[in-house]
């Protein structure tokens, strides 16, 4: 009798979540990034007076830093694999990327932004495409033979590490979506 009660509650609580998510085949969901624009400013070269390691003036070119700022989206596309409209589609987002400082030993920083967007209607087997907005990616580096005394890195660039997405329909969560999939367990609401 105890096995049986236990069985009935672990179907019961089975076909509750089932309700709760749409099933694998419910919806098919697929992201790609793609940079949308690029601006760098490159160190000024200038040529200045400074000392060799004896103390002796020298007159050295270069130094100064190179910056790029990089502004990336995601396009994501979201197919109905079911037989039913779905309306009150409400898609829910994070991106995540990981920033890095030029000058610190520091380990990067992951951070994150969200958005939503929303979908009036997505028809049997249609697909529709959103656009996220971008996040910002700068990238710098010291010029010359040049280094920090602390030891601190030259070279500082932030990266993409991964978009997640949650869908809702009519206000109730009903599937989610991460790439790389560990991000689903990121505190990201």
């Amino acid at each position: 009798m105890k096995v049986t009660l236990t069985t009935l509650c672990l179907v019961a609580a089975l076909q509750f979540a089932s309700h709760l998510f749409a099933a694998d085949s419910d919806v098919e969901i697929h992201c790609v990034a793609k940079k949308v624009s690029e601006a760098t400013k490159k160190a000024s070269g200038e040529a200045r007076m400074t000392k060799d390691m004896f103390g002796q003036p020298i007159l050295a070119v270069g130094g100064g830093t190179n910056k790029t700022n990089e502004n990336w989206v995601y396009d994501v596309t979201i197919e109905n694999k079911t037989f039913k409209e779905l309306a009150g589609v409400e898609i829910k987002y994070t991106i995540f990327f990981k920033q890095e400082k030029q000058g610190t030993k520091d380990a990067p920083m992951q951070v994150h932004q969200n958005g939503t967007f929303t979908l009036p209607a997505l028809k049997p087997h249609e697909k529709q495409t959103f656009t996220t907005d971008s996040v910002e990616l700068r990238k710098s580096n010291l010029v010359g033979e040049f280094h920090y005394a602390n030891g601190g890195r030259i070279r500082a660039e932030d990266t993409l590490a991964g978009l997640a997405v949650r869908i809702y329909q009519n206000g109730q969560p009903w599937a989610e979506y991460a790439n790389p999939s560990i991000l689903l367990k990121e505190n990201w609401k």
